[in-house]
């Protein structure tokens, strides 16, 4: 019941008098029905939901007995870790924080591992239904390995979710043996699968897997259209172990964060340690895929920035027609090295076409200190196969074993106050090809404004069949005749 206070009495009369006292009439008002939030308890580890304190019976309660917010606790008795083998997916469709630190004993690693096994598609699967939805859940502090799509999946029925201090694709046994959700499935399973919006996810870490994060619809298919926006991804270690301090025994073998259809106003930072996958650390491919940002992120290095922890071939990869994207930009620059075949490249032969993107601030090919080459890193930045009207200002980029900018089949693209061969120190670490290379076809493009250090086959070189291009600033132009030819581009095209 609620109680609202009428406040009644004598008018105020300026006056040496006493002034009566206001009285109070209190008048009472009923509230409208609510549910109150209820706790279930996790005691045992039955993968039925038949048995009462199982994981499964928690959650079916939260959905079916107790509308609105509730929690599940654990209070699991015995040596961790706890392991709970399900034999199908656990369906969130109510508002519910399940809460893996809960388990007492809990001191940052999971204690409570949640495992599928071959006909488990998702652990977790966050929606909506009967009327109901899971939007604002939690799952934190949990271990999720042997399914064959996501850890966890959420549909564009539940939205403004956190995804929180998981393992994901992983876990250890009491003896401390490492066993990867690849160990278990050669199907190509993800850490987290976003068709949502709004979403958190963050301190996770993300391996043994295929790719850690996919946001958005199949690129192959037909784009029904709609929008995944405004999902942050954050802080986690992707790619690596929990300390994001190596990729030993851990690593995805695809990607660390992947872009489709759809994928929209997203952000891939701050914080997140993008490294050890085998393809790239972030790839945005599709049309749709546009006004995302990956930024102050460690891209194929440790979470210290300074160690190479390579991912397989880029570090970023925009293609297929992904457009007004931002790598790096006023919310902080990544560092981006020991990426064998680069650092960013904007375009691909297999996949043409990145439009009016911008990259910005970002250290490619040093530490995050600026005082050494890290790993090995054959083109700092790639702009190739119809890349257009992109902006790249403000980088350092240095140390890369070919050429520190590589331009070929692309127009229209501003290049300028950069390093090119120099931390911003003015300390000299050469690429050890051209610092910008203006390959066939690279046609009124800008190279304005840059700082050049030391590059050891010259400042620029432009071929014969690049033509149109604004030089200002530049020291030392090669043309095809006087110095040599740089290396043709490579990518995954």
């Amino acid at each position: 019941m609620s109680f609202r206070s009428s406040l009644r009495g004598a008018e105020w009369f300026p006056s040496s008098r006493p002034v009566p006292r206001k009285r109070f009439f209190p008048e009472v008002f009923g509230l409208e029905d609510r549910s109150l939030l209820s706790t279930f308890t996790v005691t045992n580890t039955s993968g039925d939901a038949s048995t009462q304190g199982s994981l499964p019976w928690a959650i079916q309660q939260s959905n079916y007995s107790s509308p609105g917010l509730d929690i599940v606790k654990f209070n699991l008795q015995g040596a961790a870790p706890f392991i709970i083998d399900v034999n199908s997916t656990l369906y969130l469709n109510d508002q519910v924080v399940i809460d893996g630190e809960s388990q007492p004993g809990y001191a940052g690693k999971p204690l409570v591992v949640v495992r599928g096994n071959a006909s488990v598609p998702s652990i977790f699967l966050l929606q909506g239904a009967g009327g109901q939805t899971s939007s604002g859940s939690t799952i934190q502090g949990l271990a999720m390995s042997n399914y064959t799509a996501n850890a966890v999946t959420i549909f564009t029925s539940s939205q403004g979710n956190w995804i929180q201090n998981n393992y994901m694709g992983f876990y250890y046994d009491g003896s401390n043996t490492l066993h990867t959700n690849k160990q278990f499935t050669s199907q190509p399973a993800a850490g987290v699968g976003l068709q949502s919006s709004f979403n958190t996810i963050r301190f996770n870490t993300m391996s043994g897997l295929y790719n850690g994060v996919n946001i958005g619809q199949d690129i192959g298919g037909s784009w029904s259209g709609a929008i995944y926006k405004t999902n942050s991804i954050q802080y986690n270690n992707i790619g690596t172990d929990p300390t994001g301090s190596t990729a030993s025994g851990f690593g995805n073998d695809s990607d660390g964060v992947f872009l489709a259809a759809g994928a929209q106003e997203n952000f891939i930072g701050p914080g997140d340690v993008l490294s050890g996958n085998k393809s790239s650390g972030v790839e945005l491919l599709h049309p749709s895929t546009k006004l995302n940002v990956v930024f102050a992120n460690m891209i194929g290095l440790d979470k210290s920035g300074m160690t190479a922890i390579p991912n397989g071939e880029l570090g970023v990869l925009i293609a297929n027609g992904s457009g007004s994207n931002a790598v790096g930009g006023p919310f902080g620059g990544n560092v981006i090295a020991a990426n064998p075949l680069g650092g960013i490249s904007l375009g691909t032969a297999s996949f043409p076409g990145a439009p009016g993107n911008w990259v910005q601030n970002n250290i490619v090919g040093l530490n995050v200190a600026q005082t050494a080459v890290v790993g090995t890193q054959a083109v700092g930045i790639n702009v190739e196969s119809g890349a257009s009207a992109n902006s790249i200002t403000g980088n350092i980029v240095a140390g890369n074993s070919v050429n520190g900018f590589q331009v070929s089949n692309a127009t229209g693209n501003y290049m300028a106050s950069n390093f090119i061969g120099q931390a911003s120190s003015g300390v000299w670490f050469p690429n050890k090809g051209f610092g910008v290379a203006l390959l066939p076809k690279a046609n009124s493009n800008w190279v304005v404004s840059n700082t050049f250090g030391s590059n050891g086959q010259g400042s620029i070189y432009v071929d014969s069949a690049a033509v149109g291009n604004a030089l200002q600033d530049v020291p030392g132009i090669v043309r095809p005749g006087g110095g040599g030819k740089p290396k043709p581009p490579r990518g995954r095209g």
